[in-house]
């Protein structure tokens, strides 16, 4: 109501474009940053929880999906590169320590990455868009990809879409069905 600053916290570095809003989710905060990095704060205090670092980077340009005590999102570095799309547990294993290095409980890469790239989580799987891995907007090589949200396991894809998809997937419960946009109309 005031604007009164309540609390304020450090991010361990910047969030590039800022194009991905915070998400929150069991009392923490999550922030993607440059460089392959998500940075966990605690909701009411803004101290920081944890970091998690992608072994190849990227920019954090996909909004980040919480389920079940897990975060999904993707990272992109350039049109034709290899780029991973990350799921990683919320859970502060060690609270002593406000830079703990977490893992990711599972990777998937692809090349071209993720860019605008919302993941859809549904009960025991995760469906998400990439980018076709070529420079134009009109290759017929993105993916929709269907995966195992426990594991990362590769379920099924829907392959040689119209370019790049940089939609989230979204899911209809009237029609029974997921949507998402790509780049060359589809």
């Amino acid at each position: 109501v005031t604007g009164e600053v309540l609390a304020r916290g450090k991010m361990v570095g910047s969030s590039s474009f800022a194009i991905t809003p915070p998400t929150y989710a069991e009392g923490m905060i999550f922030v993607a940053l440059s460089d392959g990095r998500i940075q966990a704060f605690n909701a009411d205090t803004l101290e920081s929880l944890w970091v998690f670092t992608d072994a190849m980077g990227g920019q954090p340009n996909c909004p980040l999906t919480y389920k079940d005590g897990y975060l999904y999102t993707g990272f992109w570095i350039g049109e034709r590169d290899m780029a991973n799309f990350v799921c990683v547990s919320v859970t502060d294993e060690d609270p002593s320590y406000d830079k703990e290095m977490k893992r990711a409980t599972w990777t998937y890469a692809s090349k071209g990455g993720y860019y605008w790239a919302g993941a859809y989580a549904g009960d025991g799987y995760v469906m998400v868009g990439t980018d076709d891995g070529e420079s134009l907007y009109y290759s017929q090589t993105s993916k929709l990809l269907l995966l195992d949200a426990e594991t990362g396991r590769f379920m099924d894809s829907w392959n040689n879409l119209d370019a790049d998809i940089r939609s989230t997937v979204v899911y209809d419960e009237v029609t029974k069905a997921h949507y998402f946009t790509a780049k060359g109309g589809t």
